[in-house]
């Protein structure tokens, strides 16, 4: 199989070269690096130790996956991977031996004892539950992770058609591949401390929220591509409600000059459960109608289960 590694790198100058060189201890396909912008010679590290370097000028951890994929238009396969160093070449191999065994997706699980201590935020891991959970009422398929670890196929990437090119890119792109019923293979991978630099995400507050809203925003908008069509349905209308409700919320404490970073950062601890709050009773919501609609109640209708919210 022909295969590629996809490196989105921003301002990775301090482990770029590490990343790459264990990279090639388990990898021995081309390795393309997608400078997303940085300000750091991260571009002419990679470039030295023997890595294409790719350029996305306009920040979005999508549209450097992307920018990757277009760069090696006729591979067979597309795994992708941090460029901090916090995940594990070695799993490399299991995924694509996934993908050859007929998964269209490989996605690394980060479980068990090869996960350092406090690598991952319990906040993130909060909302890895949380989307997985919400992507399982739309599409029936509970996904446990949403790891930047991932394999998939040239065969899957090209029947979804994803529109997310910021922090929502993984979120959106497991939704619709489960929606889709493409064979998932999740893989059991390790997972550290990243080697330097800091993380775009939960690096800082602000970073933590935006991508948690959007994450939040990319699963709502999904569901409303279905909206009323089920349980699934009513989720999302209600995840969306309780989003807006918490910006709203924000936004009228800046105008009033209240928002400081303690108020933001607690309005952020109650944003998950308020979503999780309003999933489940949309959930409930949605279940009601849809009993009640035409021909959902056949036994038909029950095999095949809801309709996806994420088609």
């Amino acid at each position: 199989m022909n295969a590629v590694l996809i490196l989105p790198a921003r301002n990775e100058a301090e482990c770029i070269e590490e990343v790459i060189a264990e990279a090639r201890q388990h990898f021995s396909g081309e390795i393309i690096v997608v400078d997303n912008g940085s300000s750091d010679d991260t571009a002419e590290r990679a470039a030295a130790v023997g890595a294409r370097v790719v350029r996305e000028p306009v920040p979005g951890y999508g549209r450097a996956c992307m920018a990757g994929v277009r760069a090696a238009p006729n591979a067979d396969a597309y795994v992708f991977m941090d460029a901090d160093g916090s995940d594990c070449p070695e799993d490399i191999p299991e995924l694509l031996a996934a993908l050859e065994d007929g998964a269209g997706l490989a996605l690394g699980v980060r479980t068990g004892t090869r996960v350092a201590p406090g690598s991952i935020a319990p906040a993130a891991r909060f909302g890895n539950w949380l989307s997985g959970t919400l992507i399982g009422m739309g599409t029936g398929r509970k996904l446990r992770d949403l790891s930047p670890l991932k394999a998939l196929t040239r065969e899957t990437l090209n029947t979804i058609a994803l529109s997310e090119m910021t922090y929502g890119w993984t979120v959106e792109l497991l939704a619709v591949a489960a929606s889709k019923e493409v064979t998932i293979k999740e893989v059991e991978t390790g997972y550290r401390h990243r080697m330097g630099g800091r993380s775009k995400v939960s690096g800082t507050v602000p970073g933590s929220i935006r991508a948690g809203y959007r994450i939040l925003f990319v699963l709502g908008r999904a569901g409303t591509r279905q909206m009323g069509k089920g349980t699934a349905g009513g989720a999302a209308a209600a995840t969306v409600l309780a989003l807006t409700a918490i910006a709203a919320y924000t936004t009228w404490l800046f105008a009033q000059r209240l928002l400081s970073r303690d108020v933001l950062v607690s309005s952020w601890l109650l944003a998950w459960p308020t979503m999780l709050a309003g999933a489940l009773l949309g959930t409930m919501i949605g279940s009601v109608f849809s009993r009640g609609r035409k021909g959902r109640d056949s036994p038909a209708y029950v095999t095949a289960g809801a309709v996806s919210a994420f088609q």
